[in-house]
């Protein structure tokens, strides 16, 4: 990852951008549960936009849903984009992460928004809870509860400069030298295990 605090100044602001990057190829990201949480955002008068970075065969129906949704103008598809700067670029440029999947392991995409100090909600799936703290956590397959979520955060600037902060400061854990002592550790208690349990048959 490529770990940079992005200074962003969430006073005075009244236009947000939400970010989302993953693969359209199925629909376990849950954008399509995105797209119906920023439509009711945007029904209670919130001036959001969300970009999407990833690209697949959902696509087109996820377009025609934000154009069924009224938000086609405030929901742009950059397809899928080279890792690494052109990525970091447009979550620089974004106010908050949100990843609405239905199912994950531990997610990279939310991982290198961390590394860059991007506020992030996510769900209650897979590995997104050891990232992020409870209040940050939707159930998946709500867009209610999403919108609601998106609503709290982007109306509490204060909130929103601590998300950064913390996010940033978790995202240092996965750095690699430290995965790869970790690992090491891991490997090392199993050996251990295994050698006492041979000793013992």
């Amino acid at each position: 990852f490529a770990f940079k605090l992005v200074k962003r100044d969430y006073r005075q602001k009244n236009e947000f951008t939400l970010i989302t990057v993953g693969s359209l190829e199925q629909l376990y990201k849950g954008v399509d549960v995105l797209i119906d949480a920023v439509s009711l955002c945007v029904r209670e008068g919130l001036d959001i936009h969300l970009v999407v970075v990833g690209d697949g065969r959902y696509r087109p129906s996820l377009e025609a849903r934000c154009r069924k949704r009224g938000i086609k103008d405030r929901t742009h598809f950059l397809g899928r984009l080279p890792a690494g700067e052109p990525v970091y670029a447009q979550l620089d440029r974004a106010d908050l992460f949100v990843l609405a999947s239905k199912t994950e392991g531990l997610p990279r995409a939310m991982l290198e928004a961390m590394a860059r100090g991007l506020p992030c909600i996510g769900t209650t799936v897979g590995g997104i809870p050891e990232l992020l703290p409870p209040e940050d956590l939707v159930p998946p397959n709500n867009p209610y509860a999403l919108a609601a979520k998106i609503k709290e955060v982007i109306g509490n600037p204060q909130r929103m400069a601590q998300m950064s902060f913390r996010n940033f400061e978790e995202a240092q854990e996965y750095r690699e030298e430290i995965l790869r002592e970790r690992r090491r550790a891991f490997y090392q208690a199993v050996k251990e295990i295994t050698v006492e349990w041979q000793l013992r048959r």
